[in-house]
C-alpha cells in the first residue's frame, strides 16, 4: 500500500474518541468533495508521493504500536482506492487487530472491518456503501433537508456532525446549534469534535 503517513496516537472523532491506535493514511484521494479546499489531509490527496509497505509490514508496524489485541485505523486520503487494502485488512487481522476503516462511502468496503466510520463526501444517493457502524459529516451549512436525507436513507449506531475547520478556526458553534435543532425536529445526530486539534496531537 502506498501510505501518506503512519503514526501511533488517540482516535480523535466520533464514537472510538480517546481509543490509541495505529495509523495508516493511504495516499491518494480521487473523491471530488465539496471540502477539498481545506481537507484536513491535503499532503494524502495527491496519488503520488509517500512511502510504499507490504500488508505484512503495516501489520508489524502496528502490532509493535498497539499490541497485538490492539485497533489500526485505515484512512485517507481514499484507503479503498488501494489496490492492496484486503490484503493489508487480512495481515491485520491475522495478527490479532481490530480495524476501523474511515472511508468517504463511495466504494464498497469488502474486507471484514470491527469498526466502519463513513465520512460522506457526496449526497446519499450517491454512496455505494449504505451502512456503516457510524456516519460522521463534515458540517458546511448543508439543509435539514440534506441531512434528514443521510439521518433516513444511511443505516447507522450513531450519526455525528464535526465542524468544519477553515483558516485556523471551527464552525463548532453553527455545528452545535444544529445538532440541537436537528434533534428537536427528531433527527438523533450527535456532535463530534475533533478532540486531537485541542490536545495538539495528531
Amino acid at each position: 500500500m502506498r501510505v501518506s503517513e503512519l503514526f501511533h496516537s488517540i482516535q480523535g472523532e466520533g464514537h472510538l474518541t480517546g481509543k490509541p491506535m495505529f495509523f495508516v493514511r493511504a495516499q491518494g484521494c480521487a473523491v471530488k468533495c465539496p471540502i477539498r479546499e481545506v481537507c484536513d489531509q491535503p499532503e494524502s490527496l495527491g496519488f503520488k508521493g509517500g512511502s510504499e509497505h507490504s500488508a505484512a509490514e503495516l501489520a508489524d508496524f502496528a502490532v509493535n504500536a498497539v499490541g497485538a489485541r490492539g485497533w489500526v485505523c485505515l484512512t485517507g486520503g481514499e484507503p479503498l482506492e488501494q489496490a492492496d487494502f484486503d490484503q493489508v485488512v487480512a495481515a491485520c487481522r491475522k495478527r490479532g487487530l481490530y480495524i476501523n476503516v474511515q472511508t468517504s462511502g463511495l466504494h464498497r468496503v469488502n474486507a471484514p472491518w470491527d469498526w466502519c466510520t463513513v465520512s460522506p463526501k457526496a449526497p446519499v444517493d450517491k454512496l455505494a456503501l449504505n451502512f456503516a457502524q457510524e456516519l460522521k459529516l463534515i458540517y458546511t451549512g448543508q439543509s435539514n433537508d440534506e441531512l434528514r436525507g443521510y439521518y433516513e436513507r444511511f443505516s447507522a449506531w450513531n450519526y455525528y456532525l464535526q465542524p468544519e475547520w477553515r483558516d485556523g478556526g471551527s464552525n463548532q458553534a453553527a455545528t452545535l446549534a444544529k445538532v440541537f435543532e436537528l434533534n428537536a425536529l427528531g433527527m438523533y445526530w450527535e456532535f463530534s469534535a475533533q478532540w486531537h486539534k485541542f490536545l495538539g496531537v495528531r
